[in-house]
């Protein structure tokens, strides 16, 4: 088994927050900060492809630099979360997706 979080009993979701890399330190310390408990969390790069891009930057190399974090959390931690993010990071832009996890057994 592969469990991210050892403070926690259930972790049958992830939070899956994506947004521009200029807001990744902000963001992981908004996340190290949670209340609640001692979060552990995965970070990725990604390329975002959509159209219209912002800048010419953008529309020379056709994608824009995000960032993925995915955290394990329940349900209702994930909401909770969600909203501290929020409310730390009010002007921040950001998608976020609370996905469930399926049983593998």
């Amino acid at each position: 088994m592969n469990d991210l979080s050892t403070t926690q009993a259930t972790s049958d979701c992830i939070l899956k927050l994506i947004f521009d890399q200029q807001l990744y330190d902000e963001m992981t310390d908004v996340l190290l900060s949670f209340p609640e408990r001692s979060l552990e969390f995965l970070s990725l790069d990604v390329q975002a492809h959509m159209q219209p891009l912002e800048n010419i930057t953008e529309e020379v190399s056709g994608f824009k630099r995000k960032k993925i974090i995915e955290v394990n959390t329940d349900m209702d931690e994930g909401r909770r979360l969600y909203r501290y993010i929020l409310e730390n990071l009010p002007n921040a832009q950001l998608q976020a997706q609370l996905l469930p996890l399926l049983s593998l057994e």
